[in-house]
C-alpha cells in the first residue's frame, strides 16, 4: 500500500464502511470536518484504523494538522 492513489482508495473505503460518507463526497480535497461532518471522536477512530492498517503513529499534532483526505493521503505516503 504505498501508492497514493491505492492509500486514498483504502483511506475512502474506511469513510464509507466506517462513517457512512457517500462515494460522491469523498475527493482528495474534502474536508474532513467541514464537508464530511467528522468530529473529534470520528478523527481518533480513523487514526485509530490508520494506525493498524499502516503501522504508522499518529500524533495530537499530526491530527491537527489533516483537513482534508489528501492531507491522510499525503501523511501516509511521505512515512511508507
Amino acid at each position: 500500500m504505498h501508492a497514493a492513489n491505492e492509500i486514498f482508495d483504502w483511506v475512502a473505503d474506511v469513510l464509507k464502511q466506517q462513517f457512512q460518507i457517500r462515494e460522491e463526497f469523498l475527493r482528495p480535497d474534502a474536508r474532513l470536518v467541514d464537508d464530511l461532518d467528522l468530529d473529534s471522536v470520528d478523527a481518533i477512530d480513523l487514526s485509530i484504523r490508520l494506525e493498524e492498517k499502516t503501522g504508522l503513529s499518529f500524533k495530537e499534532e499530526d491530527l491537527k494538522a489533516i483537513e482534508t483526505i489528501q492531507d491522510i493521503v499525503d501523511f501516509v505516503h511521505e512515512r511508507l
